[in-house]
């Protein structure tokens, strides 16, 4: 999608006929470049690892633009993770605040390439890594009224199951005031 964009936002046109929004999952992984180019040399492809970053920054944003919604994931603790990409990651949370989206932090579970490391364990997180996770659950807080909307725009079951949704997301906002975070 970041490499054709004219393309992408023909074909979010031609979908968007017939509903209203889309969704898609995403695997952002890391903010930084350098990770990237240790832990996935060809995610970025056609684009060179050292522009994953702004790969995600740019096709993010025209999903934003064309009504695409992505659920994206994080991984956490990766195998040779520094705090430089832990901040990298951060800043790259900064930058997508604005970005209609939900992201989930997921800790490192070893799978492929990377089947024989350890897994990534709560008692390992460092301040940066919680200051990540937080910065996950109030992007995905900002966003999670108007993705409820949309969730149930001319749908007969709307009306109650948005309340719902509503009341929860109440409780974790509540909860979340009530530990500091």
């Amino acid at each position: 999608m970041a490499s054709k964009p004219k393309l992408f936002s023909k074909i979010c046109e031609i979908i968007l006929q017939k509903q209203p929004w889309l969704g898609a999952e995403i695997g952002i992984e890391t903010g930084s470049a350098e990770l990237a180019k240790k832990t996935m040399p060809a995610k970025a492809h056609p684009f060179k690892p050292e522009e994953w970053p702004e790969v995600v920054r740019t096709g993010v944003g025209l999903m934003h633009d064309n009504n695409l919604i992505p659920a994206c994931t994080l991984i956490v603790g990766v195998p040779e993770e520094t705090e430089e990409d832990i901040i990298k990651t951060i800043e790259l949370m900064d930058d997508l605040k604005d970005i209609r989206s939900l992201i989930v932090p997921l800790f490192f579970v070893p799978m492929g390439g990377l089947k024989d490391e350890d897994w990534f364990e709560e008692t390992e997180m460092s301040e940066l890594h919680k200051e990540l996770l937080v910065k996950c659950l109030r992007h995905d807080l900002y966003w999670i009224g108007e993705l409820i909307r949309l969730g149930f725009v001319g749908k007969w079951r709307g009306t109650i199951l948005r309340s719902l949704y509503e009341v929860f997301v109440k409780i974790v906002e509540f909860k979340v005031k009530r530990a500091g975070i």
